[in-house]
């Protein structure tokens, strides 16, 4: 497997984004999901994207959000 590249319009800030993904991220990341398609959350900015990707890492639908919680 080579790094993927998934392009997604974050829905907040409207740009497009481009975010390459290592082999070991690949690998982790279908190891992890349980159920596709399953969402990454990407750090931008002052907000989110959560991109929710299939098992081949295309991009199958964004969502953004300005509010983390974390304790």
């Amino acid at each position: 497997m080579t790094n993927q590249v998934v392009r997604f319009r974050c829905d907040y800030c409207k740009k497009v984004l481009a975010i390459t993904l290592s082999d070991d991220f690949c690998k982790k990341f279908k190891q992890e999901a349980d159920k596709w398609p399953y969402p990454l959350v990407y750090p931008h900015n002052n907000h989110w994207a959560i991109i929710f990707l299939d098992e081949e890492f295309k991009e199958r639908g964004v969502t953004a959000s300005r509010i983390g919680f974390k304790e």
